[in-house]
């Protein structure tokens, strides 16, 4: 514990150099177990498990392989590949070495990944065989790339890419980090585009440290008796931020590249585990894979973002496991926290425990986490009373710099260091903060403000809806009317006026469905942290509902 609140309070702590700090920190010692499949096969990193040393040395050579191919500090050197444990170590090499790190999202396709590294200005990129075949395909896609390189073993690299197995194991193990400033950017991690093109959020290693310091310092956590699984996507800001702030803890764990529930389940009866990350559909589909078959009574914490987690699944995951235990039975149910934060804010900006005998009303996100403030404002600018709906502004170290190359919507973004969240929330008297809706996902039908989140959580208490998705559509005398998509439980039937029916019944008659869809649940797009993409699914189905409209 006393090694944690070194490291959380040490004021010279930056991005390029964590990983020397911290080995000096807590020492050399297997901190990543690799899941079955991940396993590294480079020439110089050739392991099963990744020590503090080893790890280090591996993200050094591949930043002294960078200086020897001429990148510069300030460089974009983007990067997209499967999501092992090669990945966040090479996004740290570039950091240590002056460069600015661009981790793309490896489901990307074609014309997606030449956007953002046009856009960027990357001159090197950093590919996987698989990536490349799969989605890239040609060079020539990608312009302005002058320096291809293939990540994983020597064999798998393509002719005209220069190999990081061959390149790391001529790099030497050591490198000084470059000097870098609070204020200098070390990383742009890009938005999913759920508003249009992809934007790129420009972080600092303030931006991406602080936070992290301050949740690390909140967690209960403990290096030699903590292990946590994790298998969030680390090209996302929040699976880079979970990283991050397991590593500030000094907490080890097993790295899996992909979530699937049953391996999840096992991996934590498997290895005793105490700490879990992840989102709401992870956490479903756990749900639904069936926890009572597996031994959980080991966990301590669990943890969730990037969307609302519905209470009853909260309380469920509570019971498993204990924090403080007595011979071996929980004393204290296990903490079940929550956090919410955004690209824009480099991961956590506001933290939610659930504690026994404590019930917040739906929508809490909690409280700041120190030093972000948050205010709420109406339309007009001015602050919202207690209770009333307005616009959620963060102000903290990690707001990020601006939009790379996009200085309108930063503009738009940003006002006097307060960052416009796009969300609709309120504050309580006592200062917590509750989430309504996304601006704009919010319904206006008639005059009346229809939040789609609301009006999903009352479709998801219908006995046979499994998810509900609400926007609204054009109409010519209301302006919007709302409507829904949703999919079944597994074996159940039921009928698309059954639901609106029951959507009268049970909510007021502006914010019910006027149209609904059902479709499988295979059949939802979805983000790199499982999170419904809305905007696709209204631009698959709203001109369907507009035609159903005229009938």
């Amino acid at each position: 514990m006393l090694e944690k609140f070194r490291v959380v309070r040490d004021k010279e702590l930056n991005i390029a150099n964590i990983h020397d700090r911290l080995l000096k920190a807590y020492g050399n010692r297997e901190s990543v177990f690799l899941d079955k499949g991940d396993e590294m096969r480079y020439k110089a990193f050739a392991c099963e498990r990744v020590s503090t040393l080893s790890g280090n040395q591996f993200l050094n050579r591949v930043g002294n392989t960078l200086k020897e191919l001429g990148v510069k500090p300030g460089e974009r050197v983007a990067v997209c590949t499967a999501n092992k444990i090669d990945l966040p170590l090479m996004l740290f090499g570039i950091m240590k070495m002056g460069a600015v790190a661009v981790p793309l999202n490896w489901q990307l396709k074609q014309d997606e990944i030449a956007y953002i590294v046009e856009n960027c200005g990357a001159k090197t990129m950093i590919v996987d065989r698989e990536v490349f075949d799969n989605s890239i395909k040609d060079k020539k896609t990608i312009e302005g790339v002058e320096r291809w390189i293939m990540s994983g073993p020597e064999q798998e690299c393509l002719d005209g890419f220069l190999s990081l197995d061959e390149l790391t194991a001529r790099a030497s193990p050591e490198m000084d980090p470059a000097p870098i400033s609070d204020t200098d950017p070390v990383a742009i991690f890009y938005t999913s585009g759920t508003t249009g093109f992809p934007k790129g959020a420009l972080m600092t290693s303030k931006a991406l440290i602080t936070g992290q310091k301050f949740a690390a310092a909140l967690l209960p956590t403990n290096m030699n008796k903590d292990f946590g699984i994790l298998a969030l996507p680390i090209a996302h800001i929040m699976g880079f931020c979970a990283s991050l702030m397991g590593m500030i803890s000094g907490v080890g764990g097993l790295y899996m590249s992909k979530f699937n529930p049953r391996r999840v389940l096992e991996a934590i009866e498997r290895h005793r585990a105490t700490f879990f990350v992840g989102v709401p559909a992870m956490y479903a589909m756990m749900l639904a894979e069936g926890i009572e078959k597996y031994d959980l009574s080991s966990m301590k914490v669990w943890c969730s973002a990037a969307d609302a987690m519905p209470a009853e699944h909260v309380e469920i995951f509570r019971k498993k496991g204990g924090l403080i235990k007595v011979f071996g039975r929980p004393l204290i149910p296990a903490l079940f926290v929550e956090a919410y934060g955004m690209v824009e804010l480099a991961g956590i900006s506001m933290i939610k425990f659930n504690l026994p005998g404590i019930r917040f009303a739906r929508g809490c996100v909690g409280m700041p986490v120190y030093p972000y403030r948050v205010k709420v404002l109406k339309e007009d600018g001015t602050l919202a009373k207690p209770g009333e709906v307005g616009e959620i502004w963060v102000k903290g170290p990690g707001v990020t710099k601006g939009y790379f190359n996009n200085p309108e919507a930063s503009s738009e973004l940003i006002r006097d260091g307060w960052l416009n969240t796009g969300d609709l929330g309120k504050k309580n008297r006592l200062g917590l903060i509750y989430f309504v809706d996304r601006k704009k996902d919010m319904i206006k039908t008639g005059g009346y403000s229809v939040f789609s989140v609301e009006v999903e959580h009352k479709l998801i208490n219908h006995p046979k809806i499994s998810r509900a998705v609400v926007f609204g559509v054009p109409h010519p005398t209301k302006k919007e009317i709302p409507v829904a998509v949703v999919c079944l439980k597994p074996g159940q039937e039921c009928s698309e006026k059954e639901i609106i029916d029951w959507a009268h019944e049970h909510m007021a008659a502006y914010k019910a469905p006027r149209m609904v869809k059902i479709i499988p649940e295979s059949e939802i797009p979805m983000g790199m942290t499982l999170k419904v993409l809305k905007r696709e699914l209204k631009q698959r189905y709203e001109q369907e509902f507009v035609s159903r409209l005229k009938e």
